[in-house]
């Protein structure tokens, strides 16, 4: 049988809500057993203090110890004067000696001297006789220590408790009164008994609740669990429209939110690969298709080997040869392994090098190219090669699509550790879904930016990888201009020194 989540997390519950109870249960039934035997001891010192204050004043009365007990006063007159001042605690009166029975209580074992027989939850033992056994426990010594009134005690005592006799503030004699012996008692057996039932029946009544409670709490976190292992068994059989419905604001929730939020990113990688595959067939097929069909005119004799038949096939090789050189080197950057050599340089003397490098080419197409900074200088520490191919392709790109007259700027400044370079053309310009596209591979923006231009189409999103290669960022928007506005940021140094 397989142990489900559901099963560990019920019984981790359960298992800790029985530990609690039994901690509990022990610790009052050990409180309850130890408090009470606590508080028939109080009450016993309390009976001898008592006492001990009625023979304090009997003294008193009569002049002193001596004298009381001239007047015949002995230990069981006494008795029966305190018995008759607490209620529910009456000594019967003297007997005839006679009748008078033996003080046998302190030499009567009590009934359990064997071993504990109940356990923890053994009832606390208690006084056999709290009346008669009170009497024979208690006699009253003078301050040499001779017995002046009581019964002779028979065996060792054990434990004595004394309280002074006080006549007029000093201590005229001593009453000691043997501990208690516990011995069991019905009443209080009874007592403790139910207590301990009761702890039971309530430790039971709270193991079901808890019970239930347990696996309500564990079906609240394995149902959405469940949903997710669902979930990911679809995703992994290529299902990527499965989504997860959760109003949950916990952990568990979160994670669902994060599943449906990579399911929609698997979803658009496999739309973008499906293009890509697409983009890239048709951008192969174009070249070799011309390539095609001029070798077929030359086999089949409508158009002779001539150095212009020749020229353009090597044309058409070299777009193809192009491409794949670019493909090469964007697979490369994708893999983290796009081959940059940095050295020390002078940034704005490099962007002027590629402003007049197109500047030509800028005056044939009908526009206006500018470079613009407040630096003389600045010194950096980059690829130069790679940066004048970021440049060149940014260049390329405003140059082929911008309409004539128009303006092409470059600019550069310093923010801090960063350079800042801004490249913004004339119309036309892109829409905000085209802006976020333009440097994928092989996007262009049909309605104003045509494949007719030339390119292959992979420039920008080269020159992306270029700036993450330099710990930068490219980023696109409208331009002022009417055109775009491309915004690269670089570190100065983009790699330590060597």
């Amino acid at each position: 049988m397989r142990f489900r989540l559901a099963h560990t997390q019920t019984l981790l519950l359960l298992s800790a809500v029985l530990l609690t109870v039994l901690c509990m249960g022990a610790l009052n039934a050990w409180n309850l057993r130890n408090g009470f035997t606590d508080f028939l001891a109080s009450r016993d010192v309390e009976r001898l203090e008592a006492f001990t204050a009625l023979v304090s004043a009997r003294a008193e009365e009569a002049g002193g110890m001596e004298a009381m007990t001239a007047q015949g006063v002995n230990i069981e007159a006494l008795f029966h004067a305190f018995g008759g001042t607490q209620q529910g605690f009456a000594i019967r009166p003297p007997a005839p000696p006679h009748d008078r029975p033996a003080p046998e209580s302190m030499n009567r074992p009590p009934p359990h001297d064997g071993p504990d027989q109940g356990g923890f939850f053994r009832p606390p033992p208690r006084p056999s006789d709290s009346k008669e056994a009170f009497k024979n426990r208690v006699a009253i010594f003078g301050l040499n220590g001779d017995l002046l009134l009581g019964t002779v005690w028979r065996a060792t005592p054990g434990p004595v408790i004394e309280r002074p006799v006080l006549l007029k503030g000093h201590v005229v004699a001593t009453v000691r009164m043997v501990k208690l012996k516990p011995v069991p008692s019905d009443v209080e057996t009874h007592f403790l008994t139910a207590q301990y039932q009761s702890m039971l029946v309530v430790a039971a009544a709270l193991l079901l609740v808890a019970a239930w409670v347990a696996r309500w709490a564990a079906g609240q976190v394995v149902r959405p669990l469940l949903q997710i292992q669902t979930a990911t068994e679809q995703i992994a059989q290529g299902k990527l429209d499965t989504r997860l419905q959760t109003q949950r604001s916990d952990e568990l929730g979160d994670t669902m939110r994060n599943i449906n939020l990579m399911t929609e990113g698997l979803q658009q990688l496999e739309a973008s690969r499906r293009q890509w595959i697409a983009n890239m067939s048709h951008e192969l097929r174009t070249p070799l298709t011309v390539l095609r069909g001029e070798i077929d005119a030359l086999v089949d004799g409508i158009h002779s080997a001539s150095p212009a038949t020749l020229q353009s096939l090597r044309e058409e090789v070299l777009k193809l040869n192009a491409l794949v050189d670019d493909l090469h080197l964007l697979a490369m950057a994708d893999l983290n392994a796009l081959p940059c050599y940095f050295e020390t340089l002078d940034a704005v003397a490099l962007l002027q090098n590629i402003t007049q490098r197109f500047a030509l080419r800028a005056q044939q197409a009908g526009l206006t190219l500018q470079f613009e900074t407040t630096w003389p200088s600045l010194s950096v520490r980059w690829d130069a090669k790679r940066i004048e191919q970021l440049l060149g392709n940014l260049l390329d790109n405003s140059l082929r699509y911008t309409h004539a007259p128009g303006q092409v700027v470059l600019r550069l400044h310093c923010q801090d550790t960063l350079v800042v370079i801004d490249l913004e053309d004339s119309a036309p310009g892109l829409s905000p879904a085209e802006l976020s596209r333009v440097f994928e591979p092989l996007y262009r923006a049909e309605a104003s930016r045509s494949r007719d231009a030339g390119g292959s189409g992979l420039g920008l999103a080269i020159g992306e990888q270029i700036a993450k290669a330099h710990h930068g960022h490219i980023s696109a928007s409208a331009s002022e201009l009417g055109g775009v506005l491309f915004q690269i940021q670089l570190p100065l140094q983009a790699a330590p020194a060597a």
